[in-house]
C-alpha cells in the first residue's frame, strides 16, 4: 500500500526551504537543514525530492509559472506593454508585502550562479520575453535596438530587485503600494524606449 502524503509536511519543507535559502543562500542550505526546519526527517524529504537542487527548482519554478501566468494574462487582456509590466509590478510588490521570503528567494536564486534552473524554465524564460520585447516593437514603447537580452536585465530584473530590498528593509520598512508600482514601471519603459 502506498504512503499517503502529508500536505502539511510538504507545505512545511517549501516553507524550510525558502527560509534556508533566504538565510544561508543556495550553497549554505543543506537538505538536512531544511528537514531540521520543517521537522521531518531527511528520508521524507528525499522521498518527495531526490535532491536539494530538485526541491529548491521545483520551488523557483512554481513561482517563475506563477508569474508568467500573470504576464500572459496581462498579455493577453492589455494592450500596452506598459500595462503588462505595470501589474507585473503590482503583483511582486504585494507579494514583498505579503510574504517577504518568497520575494527574496525569487530575487537570491535570480542572482545566484550556482543555483541552475531546470531545463523547462530556461526554456520558458526567454519565450515570455520575446513575446513582450515583441509586443513593445509592435506598441513603439521598446526601441527596435533592445534585444531579449536585455529586456531581461531591465524587467523582471528591476522590479523584483527592488521588490526584495523593500523586503529586506534595506531603504525603508513601509509597504509597498500601486504608486511604487507606477514610479518602477516607469523606470523601466525609460530604460527600454
Amino acid at each position: 500500500m502506498a504512503k499517503s502524503i502529508d500536505e502539511t509536511k510538504l507545505q512545511r519543507i517549501k516553507e524550510a526551504t525558502i527560509e534556508m535559502v533566504v538565510s544561508k543562500g543556495y550553497g549554505g542550505a543543506s537538505v538536512s537543514s531544511i528537514a531540521k526546519k520543517a521537522r521531518v526527517a531527511d528520508g521524507y524529504l528525499y522521498r518527495h525530492y531526490p535532491s536539494k537542487a530538485a526541491l529548491v527548482q521545483a520551488l523557483y519554478s512554481s513561482n517563475i509559472e506563477y508569474f508568467r501566468n500573470i504576464i500572459f494574462k496581462h498579455m493577453e487582456e492589455k494592450e500596452s506593454l506598459e500595462q503588462v509590466i505595470l501589474h507585473f509590478c503590482i503583483e511582486i510588490f504585494t507579494l514583498a508585502n505579503d510574504n517577504p521570503s518568497r520575494a527574496k528567494f525569487i530575487n537570491m536564486l535570480m542572482n545566484d550562479y550556482t543555483f541552475l534552473m531546470s531545463k523547462e524554465m530556461t526554456l520558458k524564460i526567454p519565450e515570455s520575453s520575446k513575446a513582450m520585447v515583441q509586443r513593445g516593437y509592435d506598441t513603439g514603447e521598446v526601441n527596435e535596438e533592445i534585444n531579449v537580452e536585455m529586456f531581461n536585465a531591465v524587467f523582471p530584473a528591476i522590479p523584483i530587485q527592488y521588490a526584495s530590498s523593500r523586503a529586506t528593509g534595506v531603504f525603508s520598512h513601509d509597504r509597498l503600494v500601486e504608486e511604487d508600482a507606477r514610479i518602477v514601471t516607469n523606470l523601466c519603459m525609460k530604460a527600454l524606449k
